[in-house]
């Protein structure tokens, strides 16, 4: 086996990074609205960016001998800078179209960690470990309810690419993934009137056969007019990602990537 290198990633400039993902999905959704002049009187676009930095726990590995990241590793570090673009319509029966790029970067090291994540080897000792995962949804729903409370129900298709390796004393280990999954998805929003205040929840989930991915979120944002046709919103939330597997070849994952995070949203 070959000697893997772990690279951290971070985000030095928060303000930075989340003005370069506000600009990019603003601009995916006026790709999406396409070259109507009166698109901001027929389509609704709305566009956010997400600066998340979640913790990695649980373990992942074989059944018998898995890493724990619970509590193996420290001078751990997770970053996500996700964009999301959505464009909504009034036209009946035609879902609306979502579509969201979610990278996630982790990095860890141990002086005590033990485990195998996929081959035969023990990797013991000083180790490194390294979870990268990117996933990209695109997402058909239908507005159930638009009002103080609004709520979006549909279906999200999610491709998912990355991996999880770990390396130590000369050796490696690593686990590839790359897999599109259907995931049922939902939105829920109560708009304190007369505030620009409002609460949320939205979540993708999916279970098969006792293997379950849920990703789920929740905030608070307020919002405000910056100039016509566009409100500006901050938001503030809670995100959490669960991968959740049952001994697939000897190979299992309960794993979750959770913690914080803030946005800035813009609705046209």
């Amino acid at each position: 086996m070959q000697t893997s290198s772990v690279v951290t990633m971070s985000v030095k400039n928060p303000v930075a990074a989340l003005s370069r993902q506000f600009v990019q999905c603003v601009a995916l959704g006026l790709c999406l609205a396409g070259t109507s002049a009166s698109a901001d009187t027929i389509f609704g676009l709305h566009g956010s960016a997400h600066l998340w930095q979640p913790e990695l726990s649980g373990t992942i590995g074989q059944n018998t001998n898995a890493f724990d990241f619970s509590s193996s590793f420290s001078d751990d570090k997770g970053d996500s800078t996700s964009i999301l673009a959505a464009i909504e319509h009034p036209v009946p029966l035609i879902p609306n179209l979502q579509v969201r790029n979610t990278p996630v970067t982790w990095a860890g090291s141990s002086d005590s960690a033990s485990g195998t994540l996929l081959g035969t080897i023990t990797i013991t000792g000083e180790v490194d470990a390294e979870f990268d995962l990117t996933s990209l949804d695109g997402t058909l729903y239908y507005e159930v309810l638009d009002n103080w409370v609004s709520l979006d129900l549909g279906l999200t298709a999610r491709r998912i690419d990355g991996f999880v390796a770990v390396s130590g004393s000369g050796l490696s280990d690593r686990v590839n993934v790359n897999q599109v999954l259907p995931m049922g998805y939902a939105h829920a929003r109560f708009d304190l009137p007369f505030t620009g205040l409002s609460v949320g929840a939205r979540g993708n989930v999916i279970s098969l056969s006792g293997n379950n991915m849920t990703d789920v979120e929740a905030y608070v944002q307020l919002e405000f007019d910056l100039i016509p046709l566009l409100d500006v919103g901050i938001q503030g939330g809670y995100r959490r990602l669960g991968l959740e597997i049952e001994d697939i070849d000897d190979f299992e994952s309960d794993a979750v990537l959770d913690g914080t995070y803030i946005a800035i949203t813009g609705h046209f």
